[in-house]
């Protein structure tokens, strides 16, 4: 059975900014500010989202299967951050410039991975709606 810790300590890590095991040699690599950015672009791709009630109702997602990494700069900080945080492999892997679910884990897995995710990553998002007509 895969260890969960590593996925509670990101959630942590993204509510205090503080690392605390796993994440420590990532946050001296990195500093606060990258490693802020990747561990909020984790769980926010495998955060359960539904785009409508509808699908809510019929429980499907619009999870995708890989998250693509298409800025060089981004993709060296993945690196740095995976060779600083092995434990990150037991869930996911990074691979020709996509980071993707770790083939080794179960369906049930992913569930309890992103039920966790779900539960301790509290999503907010600002919608800008523009300047209004009649300014």
């Amino acid at each position: 059975m895969t260890n969960f810790k590593i996925i509670s300590e990101l959630i942590d890590y993204n509510n205090s900014e503080i690392p605390i095991n796993f994440l420590t040699k990532s946050f001296e690599a990195l500093g606060e500010e990258k490693l802020t950015i990747l561990v909020k672009d984790i769980l926010f791709w495998q955060k359960i989202v539904y785009t409508s009630p509808t699908m809510a109702n019929k429980g499907k997602v619009t999870n995708k299967n890989f998250y693509l990494l298409e800025d060089n700069m981004v993709i060296n900080d993945y690196n740095v951050f995976f060779e600083t945080c092995p434990e990150l492999t037991n869930f996911f892997v990074l691979k020709d410039n996509k980071i993707i679910l770790s083939p080794d884990l179960s369906i049930k897995e992913i569930n309890k991975m992103q039920e966790i995710i779900d539960k301790g990553y509290k999503l907010s998002l600002k919608i800008n709606i523009g300047k209004s007509k009649t300014e």
